[in-house]
């Protein structure tokens, strides 16, 4: 089984297998993008307040990586506990983290992936964003700082101007999503949203699939399945091959992610959560 495992990850790369199991931080790279046509925004007010009832200062979420029955990694999501000042404004700091296991470090790569966004405070969208990725011998990082009221974002990776509306990043777009209020929703319905990444922004679907109950490390939870767009090809089966369960209840936080790829299957399980805005209503005793 051993080598077995290690076979299938030298049919990968590392960038490819990590970006696919850690979606939290990488569903994008896969999610069937078109990159947006330049356009003008609206003259809506950038920084109007956005009521946020899912998340707040403190949170944390800690997810396990799984390839069949190996732990391949271990991934976070936490909002740091005191406001940034940027421009002015206050901020939420997001750091999020991917680490590969032991057992992943040994037969392929070491991965130590690391994500940031200072997200407003009021208008709930990102102001500077910092991304470094250590997979093996592949490096990579990012800057990028966003101009909402000149609709501009000035990158380590090149400018962007005309950029939409609100345009969240790879890290905030995670948490502008749990603002999505699906009580009237019906199967089928998408939800639109649009995002910088790696110098260019990009929009892409999800698709409301119902409701079902889903087991975890942290427990039984009464769960939303949704399912993004995702490109097929080299990695997934299909262009159903994704499914991501949020809890059903305020805080809308990642509970699984189901990935089917052509070497088989890789989820991301939450094991643990901690200072959530609200009651986890939807675990189940």
């Amino acid at each position: 089984m051993v080598q077995s495992l290690k076979q299938s990850f030298i049919m990968m790369n590392t960038k490819t297998f990590f970006l696919s199991a850690f979606i939290l931080f990488s569903l994008p790279q896969y999610a069937g993008l078109a990159e947006l046509p330049k356009r003008r925004g609206d003259d809506t007010n950038s920084f109007s307040k956005v009521e946020n009832n899912a998340f707040t200062y403190g949170e944390k979420l800690e997810y396990r990586m799984h390839y069949g029955p190996f732990n391949a990694g271990y991934a976070t999501l936490e909002i740091m506990p005191d406001a940034v000042i940027i421009n002015g404004r206050r901020t939420m700091n997001v750091k999020c983290s991917a680490r590969s296991s032991r057992t992943i470090d040994a037969l392929y790569n070491k991965v130590r992936n690391d994500y940031e966004s200072f997200i407003d405070e009021e208008a709930l969208i990102p102001l500077k964003y910092t991304k470094k990725i250590e997979e093996g011998k592949y490096k990579d990082s990012d800057f990028a700082m966003f101009d909402h009221v000149n609709r501009k974002i000035n990158s380590k990776k090149g400018s962007i101007v005309e950029t939409p509306y609100k345009v969240q990043d790879l890290v905030s777009v995670y948490y502008w999503s749990r603002l999505w209020d699906v009580r009237d929703a019906k199967i089928g319905d998408t939800y639109p949203t649009e995002f910088y990444m790696d110098g260019k922004v990009y929009n892409y679907n999800i698709k409301y699939l119902g409701k079902e109950v889903v087991k975890v490390d942290a427990g039984k939870f009464n769960a939303i399945k949704i399912r993004p767009q995702v490109k097929t090809g080299e990695l997934f089966k299909s262009d159903d091959a994704l499914t991501i369960w949020v809890s059903d209840d305020e805080n809308h936080m990642v509970i699984k992610v189901e990935s089917e790829i052509f070497i088989g299957s890789v989820a991301l399980s939450l094991t643990n959560y901690k200072n959530t805005k609200n009651l986890v209503r939807s675990k189940i005793k």
